[in-house]
């Protein structure tokens, strides 16, 4: 058994664009890679070529890092979508094309990397508050930036697991799940109990707890930067989601169907409901969230699980109850088809309270 130790967590991104013409990747159905370019970066400490990544700070998750680290060491916001791979490696191999002859060092680090792109200036100002600072690049950490061709990148790239990346990606924007969009399910937060609540239940309120997560989970939920809102419209769910609506100045849709009395009516109608904001997110390619009650997201997964593109990734839908931790969520990665909407990503989102 290795010796080695998980003492270093980092997170990044593999950044796209396309140089010239629209960023919708529908306007590059016929040759994807045609202009695709991504984004590297030069450090003088290393003397290498990396993708943009960092350490986690106290207190942060893998998303948040991955988000704020591209941003400070590429001077650009960026929204999160897919994770794309994890590479671990002895911290002794950090910029190095070559292990030969290099000791270990016996500290183990792991890096995360999401697929991302950059952020325009209106939707970067509107998730700003909820997603925190950001500090300046470092021209002592990062000497410069590059945008490349995938090919380019792979020769440009020092690390061997940076260029293997590459094929990844590549094969990833080949079959169009690079540009999956980002559908966020998530539970309200924590409540006051149904015991001690003696009035209308769909004004039973968050507790100061489930607050408290909400709060949090909308610095977690602007790493992907949705830009449509759904929610039940009964007061737990709409005062969840309100944690991020508010500070990013947008409007909440309300969606009668997402009641806990009205998928119990009609468990069909609140399905169908879902799952044509889901089809509006994949076909116009607008990330989205909703926020509904634990009974309705556990009605919701047996359909889930059917649209997954693979066996293996609809194992991966929470499959007990209660599904979701209170003040959580998934992320979903969809793509449109002629079939509809289709899942080729689910990474949990967890509030970080403390």
């Amino acid at each position: 058994m290795s010796n080695l130790q998980h003492v270093v967590n980092a997170a990044g991104a593999i950044v796209y664009r396309w140089n010239e013409g629209s960023q919708n990747p529908d306007e590059h159905l016929d040759d994807p890679l045609a202009g695709l370019e991504v984004c590297t970066v030069h450090r003088p400490r290393y003397g290498d070529t990396s993708w943009p990544k960092g350490k986690l700070e106290n207190n942060e998750s893998w998303i948040h890092a991955a988000t704020r680290e591209v941003g400070e060491e590429t001077g650009f916001p960026v929204a999160l979508q897919s994770h794309m791979t994890t590479v671990e490696y002895d911290l002794a191999y950090e910029g190095k094309a070559s292990t030969k002859g290099v000791k270990k060092r016996g500290i183990r680090k792991t890096v995360n990397y999401w697929i991302g792109h950059p952020l325009d200036d209106d939707a970067a100002q509107m998730r700003g508050k909820p997603f925190g600072p950001v500090a300046d690049p470092d021209e002592g950490e990062i000497s410069g930036i590059d945008w490349m061709t995938p090919h380019d990148a792979r020769k440009a790239l020092t690390r061997r697991d940076d260029k293997a990346s590459v094929d990844e990606f590549v094969r990833r924007v080949r079959d169009g799940s690079a540009f999956a969009v980002p559908f966020i399910i998530m539970r309200h937060g924590k409540a006051e109990g149904r015991k001690s609540w003696h009035a209308y239940d769909g004004l039973r309120p968050l507790t100061p707890r489930g607050a408290g997560s909400a709060y949090a989970e909308a610095r977690e939920i602007a790493c992907f930067a949705p830009l449509d809102l759904y929610s039940s419209p009964w007061k737990r769910c709409a005062d969840t989601i309100a944690m991020y609506a508010t500070q990013t100045g947008q409007d909440v849709t309300m969606v009668p169907e997402l009641t806990e009395d009205a998928f119990a009516d009609d468990p069909d109608a609140a399905w169908a409901a879902l799952y044509a904001t889901m089809d509006t997110c994949a076909s116009r390619r607008r990330p989205a969230a909703v926020c509904m009650h634990r009974p309705v997201i556990g009605g919701m997964i047996d359909h889930l699980r059917e649209i997954c593109l693979t066996p293996a990734l609809a194992k991966i839908v929470p499959g007990n109850n209660p599904y979701l931790p209170t003040g959580h969520a998934i992320a979903l990665g969809l793509i449109p088809t002629t079939d509809g909407p289709r899942i080729t990503d689910i990474q949990k989102v967890s509030p970080i309270v403390y």
